[in-house]
């Protein structure tokens, strides 16, 4: 019983820890108004598309997308559709690529460009915010693709190890 809720676990304390890092690291923490945005869910939600279960990682990530938007956002329904989009794309690329780290954090680091950019037109157009596209780039999506792909190096290991641990235990029941 306990093995099952491990993954609930980590994603729930993910989506935590992503609220958490943000008061702890407000914008201008390194002397440059740099705008990190942690995607440590977004990371586990794409290793779990390229190494478990498909269809239940998508189930995960419209939960969580929902609870997401419901908790961070003023826009309900974009990360309810932006996470499982995302597992779906890294999901269909880890089929045509050979799956290692390197190839990984490519479809990582794609994707969460691909989320923060609709989110950046998102913030534009409904939301009217006013950022020009050089300065998104700058000061929020090259900080944020190399905070995450930090986070995603010292994750990849040891979760991918238990996501492969539990496809075989759920495979074997």
């Amino acid at each position: 019983m306990m093995k099952r809720l491990i993954l609930p676990f980590l994603l729930t304390f993910c989506f935590y820890c992503e609220s958490i890092f943000v008061d702890f690291l407000p914008p201008g923490s390194f002397g440059v108004d740099w705008i990190l945005v942690p995607h440590f869910l977004l990371i586990l939600f794409i290793m779990m598309g390229i190494n478990y279960f498909r269809n239940r990682t998508l189930i995960y990530a419209a939960v969580f997308g929902l609870l997401f938007d419901i908790y961070f956002t003023g826009v309900i329904g974009i990360y309810l559709v932006l996470f499982p989009i995302a597992v779906y794309v890294s999901a269909k690329l880890t089929k045509l690529l050979f799956s290692n780290i390197f190839t990984a954090l490519i479809i990582t680091i794609m994707c969460i460009s691909l989320v923060e950019t609709i989110v950046y037109g998102m913030n534009i157009f409904v939301l009217r915010k006013s950022m020009d596209l050089n300065e998104f780039a700058m000061i929020r999506l090259v900080p944020t693709l190399i905070l995450n792909a930090v986070f995603f190096i010292i994750v990849y290991f040891p979760f991918n190890k238990l996501l492969l641990n539990r496809k075989k235990e759920e495979l074997n029941e």
